[in-house]
């Protein structure tokens, strides 16, 4: 007998790609359980069980950077667990280097980071902590079916008190946009060119940029509740902002730039932070 549960929960976090660099990813998470039918003719105690699975989700994935380990072009130092540190390096503007402590990262046994790969590789970890009468459980995470503009975006935000502080968790989103009302796909597309494969920056954050060969990155570090994070990322990847990169903030700045972009029209933007959430302000700028 089978029992599943669709979209049990949503994991938002970052991932490495040795082709695009650092993408904020938003997935869907659906489970099937597969056992026997015990004395209460029931599989399993459904409550317990999803709470199970989604603790581990939300402990060993969720506002995380996955990074695909087995692949031979990264590095991963994982001696301190105050200070792990990941580097990939293959020269040129690809550089990148993230130092933070042990629980930000996700180091999976992977050449490549994708939805079934790692849904694999957490199948065999939470069977481990699912009771011994179940079989087998099988997970399926699912990046959202975004029909219009959409953007990947990393960032961190030292301040807040949960995992959102990991200088390195992202989102797949999508945004709406108004002008004078009237929904623009041309604005929308063109914010998501904007922010396409971006890392979201705060200015107060900014150590420095760092110029090598022709080539400039730029330089992230700051002290959390969590412990000491540090971020060197390509300048062609990163697009900063004044304020901290809440999606409140977020929505605020895109408003704000478009609607000085657009002066006399009222810009309304609904700013997605990964799936079925965000923030919502509007501005109109006098002629």
């Amino acid at each position: 007998m089978k029992l599943f549960v669709k979209n049990l929960t949503h994991v938002d976090f970052s991932l490495f790609d040795t082709g695009r660099g650092l993408l904020g990813e938003s997935w869907h998470t659906d489970v099937v359980l597969e056992g026997n039918l015990n004395d209460e003719s029931m599989v399993c105690d459904f409550s317990i069980v999803k709470k199970l699975i989604k603790k581990w989700l939300d402990e060993n994935i969720d506002h995380c950077l996955a990074i695909p380990h087995q692949n031979a072009s990264v590095s991963m130092d994982t001696k301190d667990d105050a200070k792990h540190v990941f580097e990939f390096d293959k020269g040129g503007e690809n550089h990148f280097y993230c130092a933070a402590p042990k629980q930000a990262f996700c180091i999976l046994p992977l050449e490549e980071v994708t939805p079934e790969a790692v849904a694999s590789w957490c199948e065999d970890q939470i069977m481990a902590i699912l009771p011994a009468d179940l079989a087998q459980v099988s997970i399926t995470f699912t990046p959202e079916a975004i029909q219009g503009a959409q953007y990947q975006y990393s960032h961190g935000l030292k301040k807040h008190d949960g995992n959102c502080q990991r200088i390195a968790h992202g989102h797949r989103s999508t945004i709406d946009i108004f002008k004078d009302g009237v929904k623009s796909l041309e604005l929308e597309q063109d914010w998501a060119k904007r922010w396409h494969d971006i890392y979201i920056g705060t200015e107060e954050d900014l150590i420095g940029i760092i110029s090598e060969k022709g080539h400039h990155f730029h330089h992230f570090a700051y002290e959390s509740q969590q412990g000491h994070f540090e971020l060197i990322i390509s300048s062609k990847q990163t697009y900063m902002i004044h304020t901290d990169t809440t999606v409140e903030s977020l929505s605020s700045h895109i408003t704000d730039t478009l609607a000085n972009e657009n002066p006399g029209r009222n810009i309304e933007v609904h700013a997605y932070e990964g799936i079925g959430k965000g923030a919502i302000s509007n501005k109109v700028v006098s002629l």
